[in-house]
């Protein structure tokens, strides 16, 4: 992607045995076009890639974590405009879904975000990282009943590394949030990296979905688990507001709407 000079870069990087672990950071998507010199900027990649009438009001165009397996060069990596490409540009998602508590939320307030063109202005995706083959090698994914390790989950071995990358976040008008955000943990024996979409719409529903990767030091492949998780406001009516808008504490009270694990590996192209 284009890079303005002006725009510092906060890079941090690890390696590891078998992986290389990197994250950058910096500031929100510019709010107009800055190309020059034949260069597309960020604001129009965006605004041409995506069929979005709007983007969230933090997008961090320039985030990203990418774990590199460093023998072959395969990639996994996290970034903003990959995962709103899942972004439902044509219908109003909460309006389908949750058309009652929606229309109740609406008649309280009297007013909301709109546009003149219906499109899931939740910013809701089911994005769950993206993969890179390199020339000599490529991902296979398959089903996998395989687990990490979970005495070196719990063991309290120095933390080599840690970071967390915002991807987008949005108030949604100031009627909840919509959170995308990957974090990174890197251990003596292992890397765990969480990608997590989390969204209120507050007095309608709370949705996270959770993808973790799990793979030690050594190995060549890395176990991909996918957890979805959601409640209406009716079902969470004993929490205070304070627990709903916490993310962290929320995401373990909600019922799990489906799972699914992966393995990922590594094999010659």
């Amino acid at each position: 992607m284009p890079m303005l000079a002006t725009q510092k870069v906060d890079k941090g990087e690890i390696l590891t045995e078998n992986w290389s672990l990197t994250t950058e950071k910096c500031h929100i998507l510019q709010s107009s076009c800055k190309c020059k010199e034949g260069v597309k900027c960020n604001y129009c990649l965006y605004n041409e890639t995506l069929a979005l009438p709007d983007l969230p009001e933090m997008t961090f165009d320039r985030n990203t974590l990418s774990l590199t397996h460093r023998s072959s060069g395969c990639r996994v990596f996290f970034n903003p405009l990959d995962a709103l490409r899942g972004v439902d540009c044509t219908r109003d998602i909460i309006k389908v879904s949750y058309a009652a508590e929606w229309q109740a939320k609406r008649s309280a307030l009297g007013h909301i975000k709109s546009t003149p063109k219906p499109f899931d202005w939740t910013f809701s995706t089911a994005y769950e990282g993206s993969l890179a083959n390199s020339p000599s090698h490529q991902w296979s994914c398959d089903s996998t009943t395989d687990q990490p390790d979970r005495s070196k989950l719990l063991a309290r071995d120095k933390i080599l590394f840690h970071d967390e990358v915002v991807l987008f976040e949005d108030e949604l008008a100031d009627n909840g949030s919509s959170k995308l955000s990957v974090k990174c943990r890197v251990m003596p024996q292992f890397v765990l990296i969480l990608l997590r979409f989390y969204l209120r719409v507050d007095h309608v529903m709370v949705h996270v979905q959770e993808t973790r990767f799990y793979c030690e030091n050594s190995w060549d492949h890395i176990l991909k688990d996918v957890t979805v998780r959601e409640a209406k406001y009716s079902a969470l009516s004993s929490f205070p507001p304070s627990v709903l808008h916490d993310e962290n504490f929320i995401v373990n009270k909600l019922p799990v709407l489906r799972s699914s694990q992966k393995i990922l590996r590594v094999v010659p192209s």
